[in-house]
């Protein structure tokens, strides 16, 4: 649900900085979706609709997330969770509700509800990640696709495309001050919980048949992205380290550049 919680405290990145010979490495396996043309009404039937939807897919991953922890959680009244199934057990299934929940914000191609809800979603990331094994397929190729909506947010601009995003056609859209230094924060912790977590030498392994199943759904040049992606990972623990230094690589590109014409600094 849009939040204005703030995340914390910045971190200090344990990972190399993104460099030009890592932002030139053919590493993107998921796209967005094209949004809509037009954002929607403010305060219009089909922006409380988006809203709801939005919040209680947020409210059901949160739920599922608690109990993995409280298999008979009950409601705040004490009446018996509504809940389906049992809580979380990998974190590459609450990438997949997350990530599907991402493209449904992008399609919504309305800046209003796309910043604090992707917001949301990185600090939904960063919160759950280190309560599971690794499961990186899926963990980096959820954290590419909030790296693609962060960067184009940040220039007005689908970084995919080139267009100029629904919106910010007259840049009124643009970010925040302080929405950027929150996201600049949340990049930086996720950034440092990533390396903790792939770092504790247990992970979950994708099974052959979901991983067909995504390959399938995708074109020829993506398919082939999520095959470099799987000998990447095949490789062993000193190549993942080369996806774990492109984490949000291209958002703290865009933050660096914004922030110093800001004139905001303090993140070294």
């Amino acid at each position: 649900m849009i939040t204005r919680q703030e995340s914390g405290g910045f971190l200090q990145p344990t990972v190399p900085s993104p460099t030009s010979s890592t932002l030139s490495s053919p590493s993107t396996i998921s796209n967005l979706p094209r949004p809509r043309s037009h954002p929607l009404k403010p305060g219009g039937a089909k922006e409380s609709s988006f809203i709801d939807y939005v919040d209680q897919k947020l409210l059901g991953i949160s739920r599922r997330y608690e109990k993995r922890f409280n298999a008979n959680m009950e409601e705040e009244d004490g009446s018996p969770s509504d809940v389906e199934g049992w809580g979380y057990e990998e974190f590459g299934s609450v990438a997949k509700d997350l990530e599907s929940l991402a493209d449904v914000i992008w399609l919504s191609g309305t800046p209003s509800l796309q910043k604090p809800y992707f917001l949301t979603l990185a600090l939904a990331v960063c919160s759950y990640m280190p309560s599971f094994p690794f499961s990186p397929v899926q963990t980096f190729e959820l954290l590419q696709k909030l790296d693609l909506a962060f960067s184009s947010l940040l220039q007005g601009v689908d970084i995919q495309t080139g267009a100029i995003l629904s919106g910010f056609e007259t840049g009124r859209a643009r970010l925040s001050t302080t929405e950027k230094v929150r996201m600049r924060g949340l990049v930086e912790r996720t950034r440092v919980a990533v390396v903790e977590v792939a770092g504790k030498g247990e992970s979950t392994v994708d099974s052959a048949s979901e991983i067909n199943s995504q390959a399938e759904a995708e074109d020829e040049s993506m398919t082939d992205d999520s095959e470099n992606m799987k000998a990447l990972l095949d490789g062993g623990h000193g190549r993942w380290e080369m996806e774990v230094a492109r984490v949000y690589e291209k958002t703290l590109v865009e933050l660096g550049v914004s922030l110093e014409t800001s004139g905001v600094d303090g993140f070294e």
